[in-house]
This record gives structure tokens, C-alpha cells and sequence, in this order.
């Protein structure tokens, strides 16, 4: 068949081809049978690791030999491969025996052919490579079929890039809509902006109303740790301009710009071959930035400098950031609001049980007073007396605890926790070392480390288990962690959230009557005569901040069961 039938059939079926190695492979096909050569390779790039690995190999021999060729190192005297990637330029060797470069992979070869593939800014992006078992195997017409062919690879490479792209903003998307806490956003999207931009370094920094500044909130560099603290000013250095102007910057070798302050970075100065940062932008103004860095390469024919299609990547993903933002904001604001109406019950309630304990305090001064104005008191009054003191003040403790464990539900400071580890030692302290009830633990090792406060969640599963306690004598109290994705619970079948960290708290005392399940965590509701009822309020408050779900799922009559679902974000 003529070659010009079998290009433009080849051009027929990558038009339809959906599948990019199913398409490379019609290809590599096509030109072993339009050079008439033995073997055929395809190297791409690795950006981060500066060398070729071959995508694709053809060929009678190839195929077996495709797993030893990994990689192929990028430089002038790394074969012929390696030399047209370094030097951007074709090669073509009559002679296997008599070229430089050579490096010989199979025994019958006599003849190679190997092309750059460029990208659209000229990079080189990946090589061809042809080999043939004659002498002289390649002329003037497969120059320009290998010529055709390298600009349909790079074309399939960009398509393949594309989509990396439009699934990156897809993750992104679902991931900040599944979202229901900034620090859960941040972490996400700088996972997926460091894989789909190959990156050494990403941080997202967003700014501080209180000290209008601009603080790192996430970062996938050794700054990590630093979370939290570094802060940029206004257009101080180029994150903090970006951040104040609300505009882009794209720059090679920053270093070099008198501009630069390098306060900040995940590696030296010196290192930085690229920097790209673009804004996150609300309502118009700059709230905040992401910040993308590569290190300059060991190989010095490694262009991995960024482009205007990772600048336009980046912007999209920001778009998304302040739309996530919003969205998390107003849902908190929402819950916010909820706990301040409360908070204003909870403010009369706390100062009318706190004002009637100042009375009885009072009493019991005066008649101490009273007593000690004696010529000879008596002590077993005066101990009386102590102990009723000592029972007031202890009660107004807890009042004026409860009431800012109340406050401050919503106040979390997160850190990667292991779940099991945290709810193993909550119970081991508040479970009685001497109890007629007995206690059942199963814990799930499946279970990631999750993203949460701590202290704030022993509160949460304490006081669940102490409510348990209240209510069974004798009996059984089962603790269990577990896995659980979100059609296993009504109220998360249409969450965007497909995994939950769960933990039940199971009991076999007289359970929730039907009626009052749903009025149990509201604020001041309370089956028991101490406190202001506000232990499950609580509760929900903090679970409510970690993006969870908490309910009550036993039978009456059957003992109670708390179900906590915490989020697991992948």
C-alpha cells in the first residue's frame, strides 16, 4: 500500500482513537511497516527524573526487551536516544558500528533512525526510534514520514496532557464541593496540583483578616511543618505581591530577579528553575495565593521550566479554590450563627444556675461567720458548712466548663490522627477500672490517620461513653471504629464524600425513645437532673466542625447507639 494511503488511514483512525496507547501502538505499526524496520521505540520524558522511558516498544524482539530499556538517560553520550534527546536535533546512522553514539540494544541491528518530539513551545517532549537489521536502511522519504510521525506523537502527548488537565479539575471540583473545612480544601488541592503539574513543591497561602497578612495554610515541601506560621505581607516578595495585586507571575530562574527575596521556599534559592504563582481571588479582591516551584534539573538538557498551560491550569484551579472557599465559609458561618443563638440561651441559663449557687455560697458565708464569731465554735458545723462550699464551687466549675467545651466545640486545631490510638485511650481513661458492665473494643486497622483535633474528639467520644455509663448498671458497653462508605448511611447517600471514618458507642440500657431522638442534641435537653444539658450539644458541635455526622441508630427498649462518621479524604 502507498505510503501516502497508510499516513492518511493512520490519520483516520487517531481521529477516533480514544484510548492514547491503543493509538500509539497503530502508529509505531505504521512506521515499521512504512521504513520497513525491524524494531520501533517510543521514549517520553519524565520531567522529574530527566530521563526517557520508553512508552512503547515494536518489533520482534522489542517486546521482550521493552521492561530492560527503562530508563534512557538524556545526554550526549547515552545512545543515540538520549543524544537526539539532549540535543534536540535527528540522527541518522547508516553504520550502527561506525557512530559515536551507538548503544547496542539489539544484536542484527545495522541501521537507526531516531527524531525529537517537541512540544508546542519547542521543548523536546519525547523521541522516535527506528531500527533497521540493512546497512543504509533510511533515506529522504522516511526523514519526512518520521517528520509527519513525530508531530502526530506530539499531538497525541498534548491530547493525553489535556485530559490530565480537565481530570485534574475534575478531582479538584469534586474535592472542593465534598469539602467542609478549609484545611481538608487545602490539603487537596495541593495533591492533585502536585501530581498533574509534576511539581517539587506546592503551597497555598491565604490571608489572615486579624493580621492582614497572608499565611501559608498547606504545603507539600519540607515547609510542612511550618504550617501555620510563615506569613508574607503585602507585596512583600513575589508571593506576597501576587497575593496583594491579584495578578500572576510566571518567571524562570527567579533567582536572578532583582525582585526576589526567597524568604520563603521549599528549597534554595540557588535551586529554583521555575516559579509560578497565581491568585485566588473573591468578590474581586486577593485573598490568598498558590505557589508552584520546580528545582532546576542535575541534567543540564532537562527543560523543565513552566508554561502558559500550566499557568492556565493553575488559574483554573484558584477559580475553583475561592468557589470551595466560599462555599466552607458559608457553611460554617451557617453553624456559627446556629451556636451563637444558643449561646445566648445558654448565657441566661449558665447565669441563672451560676447566680443561684452564688446565693447558696453566700448563705453558707454568712453563717460561717456566723459561727466563727463564737466564743467556741462548733466544728461539725463549720465541716458542714466546708462541704457545702467545696459542692457549690465544684458545681459552678462545671458550669462554667460545660460552658466553654460549649464555645469552643467548633474550634479545632487539626493534625493527622490515628483514630484507633485516640479512641483506645479515651476509653481507657473514662472507662472504671471496676465495673459491673462489661466492656467490648473492636478496632478497625484499616483506617487511615485522619485529619482531626484530637482533644476535641476524646471530648466528643468521652462524653458518649459516660452517657452510656450513666444508664447501664449492669450489661455491656461495645466500642467499634470502622470503615464505612456513604450508601451504608441514610443521611450521607447523596454526600460527596465517599468514605467515612465511623465510631459507634453501643449500650444495652433502655435506649432513645422514638420521640426524642431528634431533640437529644439540641442544647439544654437533658434526661438527667445534673448539668445544663449540654453533653450531647457538644458533641454534635464538634463533630459538626469535622465535616461529620453524629446520631442516635438503637432501638428503645434495646440500649442506645451514638454513631460518629468522620470524613476520609483519599
Amino acid at each position: 500500500m502507498p505510503s501516502t494511503h497508510l499516513l492518511a488511514r493512520l490519520l483516520s483512525d487517531l481521529s477516533r482513537e480514544p484510548d492514547l496507547d491503543v493509538a500509539m501502538e497503530r502508529l509505531g505499526r505504521t512506521a515499521l511497516q512504512l521504513t520497513r524496520s525491524r524494531h520501533f521505540m517510543l521514549a517520553v520524558l519524565n520531567e522529574e527524573l530527566g530521563s526517557l522511558e520508553v512508552r512503547l516498544a515494536l518489533g520482534e524482539d522489542s517486546v521482550k526487551a521493552a521492561g530492560e530499556l527503562l530508563p534512557v538517560e538524556m545526554g550526549r553520550e547515552d545512545g543515540i536516544m538520549g543524544y537526539v534527546a539532549a540535543t534536540g536535533s535527528s540522527v541518522i546512522s547508516g553504520d550502527v558500528k561506525r557512530d559515536p553514539h551507538f548503544k547496542r540494544l539489539f544484536e542484527t541491528t545495522q541501521s537507526e533512525f531516531a527524531v525529537p518530539v517537541r512540544d508546542r513551545y519547542r521543548r523536546v517532549r519525547a523521541v522516535i526510534n527506528l531500527e533497521s537489521d540493512r546497512k543504509d536502511a533510511y533515506g529522504g522519504e522516511d526523514r519526512e514520514v518520521m517528520t509527519g510521525l513525530a508531530a502526530l506523537v506530539s499531538m497525541l502527548l498534548e491530547r493525553e496532557a489535556h485530559h490530565q488537565r480537565e481530570d485534574a479539575l475534575i478531582q479538584v471540583g469534586s474535592s472542593l464541593s465534598a469539602a467542609n473545612t478549609e484545611e481538608a480544601l487545602v490539603d487537596r488541592v495541593v495533591q492533585v496540583a502536585g501530581d498533574v503539574l509534576r511539581l517539587q513543591a506546592c503551597s497555598i497561602f491565604l490571608i489572615d483578616p486579624a493580621t492582614d497578612t497572608f499565611i501559608m495554610r498547606g504545603t507539600s515541601g519540607r515547609l510542612r511543618e511550618h504550617v501555620g506560621q510563615i506569613a508574607y505581607g503585602r507585596g512583600e516578595g513575589f508571593t506576597g505581591w501576587v497575593c496583594d495585586k491579584a495578578q500572576p507571575i510566571l518567571l524562570d530562574n527567579p533567582a536572578i530577579d532583582p525582585r526576589w527575596r526567597g524568604k520563603y521556599v521549599e528549597f534554595p534559592s540557588e535551586l529554583v528553575a521555575s516559579f509560578l504563582a497565581v491568585p485566588i481571588v473573591s468578590r474581586g479582591r486577593g485573598i490568598g495565593a498558590i505557589r508552584v516551584l520546580r528545582r532546576k534539573s542535575d541534567n543540564p538538557f532537562l527543560d523543565n521550566r513552566f508554561t502558559l498551560d500550566d499557568l492556565a491550569l493553575l488559574q483554573a484551579i484558584a477559580e475553583q479554590v475561592a468557589i470551595g472557599l466560599e462555599n466552607v465559609r458559608h457553611t460554617q458561618s451557617l453553624i456559627r450563627n446556629e451556636r451563637m443563638i444558643a449561646w445566648g440561651e445558654l448565657s441566661a441559663k449558665s447565669s441563672h444556675m451560676i447566680g443561684n449557687r452564688v446565693f447558696a455560697l453566700k448563705g453558707d458565708i454568712n453563717e460561717l461567720a456566723h459561727l466563727v464569731g463564737e466564743p467556741t465554735p462548733d466544728l461539725e458545723d463549720i465541716r458542714e458548712i466546708q462541704q457545702s462550699l467545696a459542692t457549690n464551687v465544684q458545681r459552678i466549675e462545671e458550669i462554667l466548663q460545660d460552658f466553654r467545651d460549649f464555645v469552643t466545640a467548633t474550634q479545632l486545631n487539626r493534625a493527622p490522627t490515628d483514630l484507633n490510638a485516640l479512641v483506645k485511650e479515651t476509653v481507657q481513661e473514662v472507662f472504671p477500672r471496676r465495673s459491673d458492665v462489661e466492656l467490648e473494643l473492636v478496632l478497625d486497622d484499616r483506617i487511615p490517620e485522619v485529619g482531626l483535633d484530637g482533644k476535641r474528639l476524646r471530648r466528643a467520644v468521652s462524653e458518649l461513653i459516660e452517657n452510656s455509663l450513666n444508664y447501664v448498671d449492669r450489661g455491656r458497653l461495645r466500642v467499634v471504629t470502622r470503615l464505612s462508605g456513604r450508601e451504608e448511611h441514610d443521611r450521607t447517600k447523596t454526600s460527596k464524600i465517599e468514605q467515612f471514618a465511623e465510631i459507634d458507642i453501643e449500650d444495652t440500657g433502655p435506649g432513645v425513645e422514638a420521640d426524642r431522638k431528634g431533640l437529644i442534641f439540641q442544647p439544654f435537653y437533658s434526661g438527667r437532673v445534673r448539668g445544663m444539658g449540654l453533653g450531647l450539644s457538644i458533641v454534635k458541635g464538634i463533630v459538626d466542625a469535622h465535616g461529620g455526622h453524629v446520631y442516635e441508630a438503637g432501638e428503645e427498649g434495646s440500649g442506645a447507639k451514638f454513631v460518629i462518621l468522620l470524613p476520609v479524604t483519599p
